[in-house]
């Protein structure tokens, strides 16, 4: 519907809202925004962590409905951080995780001793990412490598009690295996920023468990992250008018 349309640029890092294969035949430029908002992301992650061990949403629903509970917490200093996927928002993360006093471990689709060295960080494979960590959080892009990479198996390798953090995309993770394993306990929490369904509708089963913390999609979106996006699709437009794309996907 657009004929004379040559150049797309998402405001974020993620282009799975365009059709790549399509904008591809088309002869069509994309491009995103990586990195710019890293620092941004992770620390919402690490947000996400911190509420859920410490079971924030569930401590202020009490306290309204006029109840002085005492729920069990997660206590994070000592524990294990198991980062999945170590682009610009995983080692942020495995920064913050050991700013907190947690032992990170970390994989990737393609690790290596330099990339390690780099990290400080310990490179295992994902079964055992999951065996041996307390919490976990992802951030990986969504490919079809990618997709539901955490499913059930995956998630019954897990530490009963364990939390998980996905800022990434939803995909990722298996909806229906996660929200069978927070009502089972076999995970303790959920910090949640994308769903598989946005907006989230009313019915959403994830409304209906007490022990996560869900943000709408909007990890990235503070004054300084805007700043940052809004000025990278200008920088994007204006290299590629000026016959120089960067940041091209596609």
């Amino acid at each position: 519907q657009l004929p004379t349309l040559r150049f797309i640029t998402v405001c974020g890092i993620g282009t799975d809202a365009v059709d790549l294969d399509a904008a591809r035949a088309l002869g069509i430029v994309v491009s995103n925004i990586p990195g710019k908002t890293a620092a941004i992301v992770a620390e919402h992650a690490l947000a996400l962590l911190l509420a859920a061990a410490r079971r924030l949403a569930e401590q202020t629903t009490e306290l309204r409905a006029g109840r002085w509970s005492n729920l069990d917490m997660m206590y994070l200093g000592g524990k294990t951080l198991g980062v999945v996927g170590t682009g610009a928002i995983g080692r942020r993360m495995i920064q913050l995780g050991k700013a907190i006093g947690m032992r990170v471990v970390a994989w990737t689709f393609h690790p290596s001793a330099e990339r390690a060295a780099e990290l400080g960080v310990e490179f295992v494979e994902l079964d055992e990412l999951l065996r041996q960590s307390d919490a976990v959080s992802i951030h990986v892009k969504l490919t079809p490598q990618s997709r539901h990479l955490i499913g059930r198996r995956e998630l019954a390798l897990m530490k009963p009690g364990s939390l998980l953090v996905n800022t990434a995309r939803a995909a990722i993770a298996d909806t229906a295996a996660m929200i069978e394993a927070l009502q089972s306990g076999q995970l303790g929490g959920a910090g949640l920023d994308v769903f598989a369904t946005e907006p989230l509708a009313a019915a959403a089963p994830f409304l209906r468990c007490s022990n996560v913390v869900l943000t709408p999609h909007n990890a990235d979106q503070t004054p300084e992250g805007f700043d940052f996006l809004n000025g990278g699709a200008v920088e994007n437009v204006i290299a590629f008018l000026e016959g120089r794309p960067q940041n091209v996907v596609t």
